[in-house]
This record gives C-alpha cells, sequence and structure tokens, in this order.
C-alpha cells in the first residue's frame, strides 16, 4: 500500500508504506484457534484409538504454526514512512505498533538519486532504492510491481526523478 499521509505541498509530501494485510490480530487468532481445534480434536480421537504418540506431533505442529502466524503478523506490520522536504528525504521503518522507528535514514535531496531495477521479463519485481553520499537502501521491498510503479509516480511529483536501470552490475574493487 502507497498512502499519501497530509497531501503533496509542491516538493514536500509525507508517504506511508506497508505491506498488504489481509486479516487482522482477531482474524488471525480466530484461524490459529480454529486450526488448533482441528488438530487437537483429531490428534485426541488417534489417541483414543490407541495411537498416542500422534499428540506430542500435534503440539508440535501446532507451536510451529503458532510461531508462523505471529511471524507473518509482525511482517505486516512494517511500515516505511518517506518525509521529503525542501532539503532532506528521511526514511522512517518500523514494525508493530512502535511509536519509535527501528531505522532512521537521512539523505541530502540534492544528490539522492532514485534508482529503479526493471526486470528482465514483466513478472520478474522491479527494485527501488535510494542512493547518495549517505549510502544505498532499497524501500518498499514489500511492495508489488504496481505499487512500486504509484511510488515512483509520487516521488515524481515532488521533484524526485528516478532513474531506470535494466539490472543492476556486480563490480569488483
Amino acid at each position: 500500500m502507497v498512502k499519501e499521509v497530509g497531501g503533496a505541498r509542491g516538493r514536500r509530501a509525507c508517504i506511508l508504506l506497508a505491506p498488504n494485510q489481509s486479516l487482522s490480530f482477531a482474524g488471525n487468532l480466530w484461524v490459529f484457534i480454529s486450526l488448533v481445534a482441528v488438530s487437537l480434536g483429531i490428534s485426541i480421537a488417534f489417541a483414543l484409538a490407541g495411537a498416542w504418540m500422534v499428540i506430542p506431533f500435534a503440539g508440535l505442529e501446532m507451536l510451529l504454526l503458532g510461531a508462523l502466524f505471529g511471524y507473518v503478523y509482525m511482517e505486516g506490520t512494517r511500515r516505511e514512512v518517506i518525509r521529503i522536504s525542501d532539503d532532506r528525504v528521511v526514511l522512517d521503518t518500523s514494525r508493530g505498533s512502535l511509536e519509535r522507528p527501528v531505522y532512521h535514514t537521512e539523505f541530502d535531496r540534492d544528490s539522492l538519486a532514485v534508482l529503479v531495477r526493471m526486470g528482465a521479463s514483466p513478472a520478474e519485481p522491479s527494485c527501488v532504492t535510494f542512493t547518495g553520499p549517505e549510502g544505498c537502501l532499497e524501500i518498499g521491498d514489500f511492495l508489488t510491481d504496481a505499487e512500486k510503479a504509484a511510488l515512483v509516480e509520487k516521488l515524481g511529483h515532488c521533484g524526485l526523478r528516478a532513474r531506470k536501470e535494466q539490472s543492476f552490475r556486480l563490480q569488483d574493487f
């Protein structure tokens, strides 16, 4: 999801990047509880029939499933906020409901280059990268190709032009 927060004001803007999250925490919890109930019901039925060794494996399965549900939910709460001002471009990355960003980077607007790597085929995902003297940083790696195109368009409206590359090349030093 690419969302402009507060509206663009000329060369200034605040852009929020977030992955599409189809289920809320409560929805994830209901799906997990349903799977636990079905798995435990089946494993108890087998245990009553004499195959009691099924219960520890069902417990391990539910433990792994719970860890995976938690991981997927936390990945779905990632946020990247791009604040564009007249002289700086600030990128803040956070997870969950944290007030403080997990990662904070500032780029000088005049020396910032936006590189867009286009795939060899339309099915290959593209890559949007901020580069400058401060370093090189990929943004919006969780976005779809259409959302990345919308991001490049919004950056263009703010005066940050993107340079499209066919591919990045490795160079030995």
